[in-house]
C-alpha cells in the first residue's frame, strides 16, 4: 500500500482545504502530515483513513463531522463523486467519496483518470476549482521588477578608442623619435643600490649552498671553499653583476603577485 495521497486524493484534498479554510485553517498543514493508512472500494464510491502525525500542535479550530462538497468526474461514470472530509475536534480522520449510488466496483481510484474538479455554492451550482487561481504569487517576481531601471536603450557614446599594445610597439620600431631617457633598453646602466642588495643576496645563497655540499653531499671541505672564491672572483667583474642584476629583472617581470 502507498502511503503517499493519489492524484485523486491529492486533487480534492486541495479543493477542499481551499473550500473550509475558514472552518478548519490549518487542514492543508494536516493533509501534508498525515499518511493513508486504509483504503476500500466501498462499491458506491471510496473510503481513505488518514493517520495524522501525533506531534503536530492541536488545531485552531474543533469542528466534527463530514464536511465539503468537493467533486470531480471520475473515469466513465455519468455522475460525479461527491467528496468531504471527516473531521474529528478539528483532527483530519478519513476522505470519503459518495458516487450518488454508481457501481464503482470497477473501478481503480488510484489509476482511473478524472476531470473536472469543482464545489458547490449557496445556491447548489457548480464552481470549477483552479488550483492556479489561489496559489499565492510568488515573491521571486518581485525581484524581476526594477523601479530605477529605464527599458529604453540610452544613445550609444563613442568612447576613445586606445591601443597601448600599439603604441608600445611603435615605439620600440621607432625608438629614435623619442628620447633616450623615455625608452628602456637592456644596455641601460642598473641601480647601485639594486645591485648592492643584489650581490648580499648572492654571497648568502652561495654561503648556504656551500654549507648544504659539505654537510648533505659529503664534498670536500676545501672544494667547496674553492668554488665559493671562484664565483666571488667572477662576481667582482662590473660586467657580471650588470648581467647578473639584468637577468634578475627580467624574472622579477614574471613574479607572481596576487590582486
Amino acid at each position: 500500500m502507498s502511503y503517499r495521497l493519489t492524484r485523486l486524493e491529492s486533487a480534492v484534498m486541495d479543493a477542499l482545504a481551499h473550500e473550509l479554510r475558514h472552518l478548519a485553517p490549518d487542514l492543508a498543514g494536516q493533509v501534508e502530515d498525515s499518511r493513508p493508512e486504509r483504503r476500500r472500494n466501498t462499491g458506491a464510491g471510496l473510503f481513505t483513513e488518514l493517520i495524522l502525525d501525533r506531534d503536530r500542535p492541536a488545531p485552531r479550530t474543533t469542528p466534527t463531522g463530514r464536511f465539503g462538497t468537493v467533486h470531480a468526474m471520475v473515469g466513465d461514470l455519468i455522475d460525479p463523486i461527491a467528496f468531504q472530509v471527516e473531521l474529528r475536534e478539528g483532527r483530519l480522520i478519513a476522505l470519503h467519496g459518495d458516487s450518488y449510488g454508481q457501481d464503482t466496483r470497477a473501478i481503480d481510484f488510484a489509476t482511473e483518470p478524472f476531470d473536472q474538479v469543482f464545489t458547490l455554492n449557496d445556491q447548489g451550482e457548480s464552481v470549477a476549482f483552479d488550483p492556479s487561481a489561489i496559489r499565492p504569487r510568488s515573491p521571486l517576481l518581485d525581484l524581476h521588477q526594477h523601479p530605477d531601471h529605464d527599458p529604453r536603450p540610452g544613445p550609444l557614446v563613442d568612447a576613445p578608442l586606445v591601443g597601448i599594445g600599439t603604441l608600445h610597439r611603435v615605439r620600440e620600431a621607432d625608438s629614435d623619435r623619442w628620447p633616450d631617457d623615455a625608452v628602456e633598453t637592456d644596455g641601460a646602466k642598473p641601480d647601485e643600490a639594486e645591485t648592492t642588495s643584489l650581490l648580499i643576496g648572492l654571497w648568502v645563497s652561495i654561503a648556504a649552498l656551500a654549507f648544504l655540499a659539505v654537510v648533505i653531499f659529503r664534498v670536500p671541505l676545501f672544494l667547496a671553499f674553492f668554488i665559493a672564491i671562484m664565483v666571488g672572483r667572477a662576481l667582482k667583474q662590473s660586467s657580471v653583476r650588470a648581467a647578473v642584476t639584468r637577468l634578475a629583472n627580467r624574472l622579477g617581470q614574471y613574479e607572481y603577485r596576487p590582486r
